[in-house]
């Protein structure tokens, strides 16, 4: 900054000066007689400010204004300034109208008064699996299926949308899913399966906070049952959900539920739903000696015109001995975090109902109830959970079974064991194992000396979670199962149903193994 420059910008000072200070007068003037001599005033203060302006540009000893030592502390000042206006810029300060904020649900948009909020989150899981079955003495489906099938696919894509309206009191959300639906495409004489991505909606629910830890939530959930369903499919310790989730697991729901408790520094948390059905797999008599039973798919974005139960239940209770509520959302038990472990005890019942009149058989199945208990341990580092459920299936009427009996009733049950262990901040590796049984044999009057109700799996991988950020994950590992996948079988965990032999002779895949890899962001 040369001599002439520092000079015009007293001058400038000087000029706003005078006219500021000569607005005031003009202002509180009473006549034009006054006015004259207060400009004569003004012009004098002025003239002694330009005086003070050229002292201050000499230096007391003629050196110059702006020296080294001055020139840093502007743009020290010039720093500070900036760094504010960068934290005003980004909208996160107070009054806020829009920006990004991790803790408060990413990228969002507010009212300034703060009785509106919209955040917008979401979820991008790609993956690449490889499924290995033996077909060899395969009669069932016919011709066989091939042994080894591999290919990307788009596993899960989520766009959310969550926050409050009038006051945080009153929240919602609405989560879009892209879903994969099967479809065909003919070339000559051949036809390959195809995939189509339909979009559809999971959670559309509407919450009102009562104060006291008291919430009443109202629309499309999933409901409070297993607990491994309840953690979201973006903080599960392996790439997928074990079968024994699949097969049991109440899924989403349409109905009312309340929450007591589960706020921070309490230790108790209860949850307590009512509404339409909730999803039961493997609950159906099997149609045949080699087919895999099927189930009730629940009330998930139904009409009550289709509702099919006469009621539906499911509640949880939870007790935090350690911890905070927070670090039970997930799997991983992170270095550095908190120990904590928490019990948690769910219950399910309903009665279901045709949709039409006169179509109930004995074979229909006619009402459920189911029990759960978990315990999830962390270790700041390490992670420990195992549960178990039971279910037991009510038909409508006596079924025959192998043997020449019958029976009205499945008593079904699952298993599961995981544990992670972190060796670096960025690697986790994990283990789990899982077992279970339909009890749907029996209704299989042909005996094939094939197991189609067990399940037996061990899975092992490990998690890489990129630059040690939660929201970047690549998740590998490799299932084995002992048994011949049946009734626990879900293509959206790349485990597909083995063929079987109807002569008897117990061909069957007993060794179907699958390998994925998964990519998975968070945003």
């Amino acid at each position: 900054m040369n001599m002439t420059c520092t000079r015009s910008i007293g001058a400038w000072i000087a000029g706003a000066t005078t006219l500021s200070i000569a607005g005031g007068a003009f202002a509180a003037a009473d006549a034009s007689s006054d006015m004259a001599k207060q400009i004569a005033e003004l012009k004098a203060a002025n003239d002694a400010l330009a005086a003070k302006v050229t002292k201050l540009e000499q230096g007391a000893n003629g050196e110059q204004w702006l020296t080294e030592q001055r020139a840093d502390e502007i743009r020290s000042i010039v720093s500070d300034v900036l760094a504010d206006a960068g934290t005003r810029d980004s909208l996160q300060g107070s009054g806020a109208t829009a920006g990004w904020n991790k803790d408060q649900g990413g990228f969002f948009l507010a009212s300034p008064s703060g009785d509106f909020k919209l955040n917008i989150k979401g979820q991008i899981q790609f993956r690449w699996a490889f499924n290995h079955r033996d077909n060899q003495g395969i009669t069932s489906p016919s011709p066989a299926f091939k042994e080894d099938v591999w290919g990307f696919e788009n596993r899960r894509t989520k766009l959310a949308f969550t926050g409050f309206v009038v006051d945080p009191s009153w929240s919602y959300e609405v989560q879009l899913v892209m879903n994969r639906t099967p479809g065909s495409v003919s070339s000559g004489s051949q036809t390959f399966t195809s995939g189509n991505i339909v979009g559809s909606v999971e959670n559309i629910w509407i919450q009102k906070d009562f104060g006291n830890g008291i919430m009443v939530r109202a629309g499309q959930f999933k409901t409070p049952f297993l607990r491994e369903e309840l953690v979201s499919s973006s903080a599960q310790l392996a790439v997928e959900r074990s079968l024994v989730s699949d097969v049991f697991s109440t899924k989403f729901g349409q109905g009312i539920q309340a929450e007591f408790g589960g706020r921070a520094g309490e230790q108790w948390k209860a949850l307590a739903f009512y509404g339409d059905g909730l999803r039961a797999n493997a609950t159906s008599v099997p149609t045949s000696v080699t087919s895999a039973a099927g189930g009730y798919a629940g009330g998930y974005t139904t009409p009550f015109s289709t509702n099919a139960t006469n009621w539906a239940f499911a509640g949880r209770l939870e007790y935090l001995g350690a911890g905070n509520w927070k670090s039970m959302r997930d799997f991983n038990s992170y270095r550095g975090e908190e120990m904590g472990w928490m019990i948690g005890l769910g219950g399910m019942g309903q009665s279901l109902r045709p949709t039409t009149e006169g179509t109930q058989t004995a074979s229909t199945t006619d009402s459920m109830w189911g029990v759960t208990a978990d315990f999830t341990m962390n270790f700041g580092g390490a992670s420990f959970f195992a549960y178990g459920v039971y279910r037991d299936v009510q038909l409508a009427g006596n079924v025959a079974t192998r043997g020449g009996g019958t029976s009205d009733s499945m008593g079904q049950w699952g298993a599961v064991v995981q544990g992670g262990y972190f060796i670096t901040n960025e690697v986790e590796l994990y283990a789990r194992y899982e077992l279970g049984d339909t009890d749907t044999d029996k209704f299989r009057v042909a005996d094939t000396g094939i197991d189609l109700q067990s399940n037996s799996i061990v899975t092992l991988g490990l998690n890489y979670f990129v630059g040690g950020n939660k929201d970047i994950k690549w998740t590998s590992d490799f299932g084995y199962a002992f048994t011949p996948i049946g009734d626990f079988n879900s293509s959206g965990a790349d485990w597909l149903q083995d063929g079987s032999s109807t002569a008897g002779n117990g061909f069957t895949n007993d060794g179907q193994w699958v390998v994925r890899t998964q990519l998975q962001l968070l945003f």
